[in-house]
């Protein structure tokens, strides 16, 4: 595992002040300021000799602490500090010495899959052709793809209580459960990651209502605070219709040129477009709109949000489709994307079908032509998504069972005051108890792997409580090379 190969590199269980070069920018590769927080370390970025010389005589010298310097660029250090420091230099050659460097940082998304086949690399591959190989029929064997998710499964949940999980412990689960579910898809291997939605159903019940008060670092918390967020400046929000960050996975390996900043997001619950989309573009909860359970006024509630963020109503724009109408006198706006959502409605063949399908369509360079187009014109872009998607097979369909909602979700039901659910259907559905929605309804959600589609029909759809429907991407773009 990549993690561990960098640990081993740092010597990070013997040393306590490490000086680490990385002129080659890989921690955009790999984000190792993170284990290094995890082992303790205080994380200083060298930018200015005298600024860290005050630091170290002050704060340094004589601490017992931990500390990791990191270096990015050619500026001069000290020697009398460097000889007080573990010098590394940190590179792709650095950690895969054996493989050819520029073949292997096409593949940088895959990362860990390679320094897991690395593992049993006995021999050079340091030429173009032989790491090109090494990487085609030996790390996207399904034989080391079965090898490596199989070892991710068992460390996927932490072990002790999973009460201890935070909010943000859960997207790093999902984040991670994601990338084991491209894999498999993309080898066709049958790998079952659905054991965690028992445990983050737990977190649903006692957590979630917290998300609202948390703090939206580095990354808003929950979706009805992305406008806040984001309204600096000149902005454009893309948001993916369905898109999960399975979908994400396959999607980011064909973002050439594009640089961006990976976070997550919770969706609203029940995770349908109607209450979901609805909070991310009017920066509301479900219980503050008028009309939470459909989308004929998404639109006004977006420029009402924008207004409240201090930019005009000639200033906004709402806009569907990959051909916005922007003007010189744009400054906020919501591209609205359905792709994805299509996608998912319409597949027959669960995970593999939509690994196939959303790598068609990112490879048709639409999304690419807008997130550049709107980059070029100044824009802050960000991507994100309503709410996500899963597996389920149908246990049939109901009719006249609650609360008209526009969706094309079968996993969710709403009911009006004191209705009751059928006896037939208590065993399918769990009752939600409603945060951020009005109290004047009951909100069932069905359980992972079901939905009220026809009877043993194997879908992809949404509206439920899973992990795959509930935390979703939320990208910055950072530049467009």
């Amino acid at each position: 595992m990549i993690e561990k190969r960098i640990a081993e590199l740092f010597s990070i269980q013997y040393e306590k002040r490490l000086l680490i070069f990385d002129t080659g920018r890989f921690s955009a590769v790999f984000d190792y300021t993170r284990l290094l927080i995890a082992q303790n370390f205080e994380v200083i970025l060298y930018e200015d000799i005298e600024a860290f010389r005050l630091k170290y005589e002050q704060e340094i010298r004589n601490s017992d602490n931990k500390y990791a310097v990191i270096v990015y660029s050619d500026i001069y250090v000290p020697y009398d500090i460097r000889k007080k420091f573990f010098e590394v230099e940190i590179s792709l050659r650095s950690i895969f010495p054996k493989l050819h460097e520029d073949t292997v940082r096409r593949y940088v998304k895959d990362i860990d899959l390679i320094s897991f086949a690395y593992e049993e690399l006995y021999s050079s591959c340091d030429t173009r052709e032989e790491t090109e190989d090494f990487i085609s029929g030996t790390v996207f064997s399904k034989e080391n793809v079965k090898a490596y998710c199989e070892v991710m499964i068992k460390i996927l949940l932490p072990s002790g209580d999973k009460y201890d999980i935070t909010s943000f412990g859960w997207i790093e689960i999902a984040r991670k459960k994601a990338l084991i579910d491209y894999y498999a898809a993309k080898a066709n291997i049958p790998i079952d990651t659905g054991f965690v939605n028992e445990e983050f159903e737990k977190f649903i019940f006692d957590g979630y209502q917290r998300l609202s008060g948390e703090s939206n670092k580095p990354a808003p918390k929950i979706l009805p605070k992305v406008i806040d967020f984001i309204a600096h400046g000149k902005v454009a929000l893309i948001v993916l219709d369905g898109m999960s960050l399975f979908d994400f996975e396959v999607i980011s390996r064909c973002l050439e040129g594009i640089e961006y900043e990976y976070h997550c997001s919770y969706a609203l619950i029940p995770t349908t477009t109607a209450i979901s989309r609805q909070g991310l573009l009017s920066g509301k909860y479900p219980r503050e709109l008028e009309s939470p359970f459909a989308l004929s006024q998404e639109e006004k509630n977006f420029i009402k949000a924008a207004e409240n963020a201090g930019y005009s109503k000639a200033q906004c724009l709402y806009a569907m489709g990959y051909n916005p109408a922007i003007s010189h006198f744009t400054k906020f706006a919501a591209v609205i994307i359905n792709d994805i959502d299509n996608m998912v409605h319409g597949q027959k063949q669960g995970r593999l079908g939509m690994y196939n399908d959303v790598l068609l369509w990112a490879k048709n360079g639409k999304l690419q032509a807008l997130i550049k187009d709107l980059y070029s014109q100044g824009f802050n872009v960000y991507v994100t998504s309503d709410h996500g998607n899963t597996p389920c097979v149908g246990t049939g369909t109901i009719r006249n069972a609650g609360v008209e909602v526009e969706t094309k979700s079968r996993r969710m039901l709403v009911l009006k005051d004191f209705a009751e659910i059928k006896d037939s259907l208590a065993d399918k559905v769990v009752m939600y108890p409603g945060y951020y929605l009005d109290k004047n309804y009951k909100y069932y959600v069905c359980k992972p792997g079901v939905s009220f589609d026809n009877k043993n029909e194997e879908v992809m759809t949404h509206g439920g409580i899973t992990i795959d429907e509930v935390i979703v991407p939320f990208i910055k773009v950072k530049a467009v090379i």
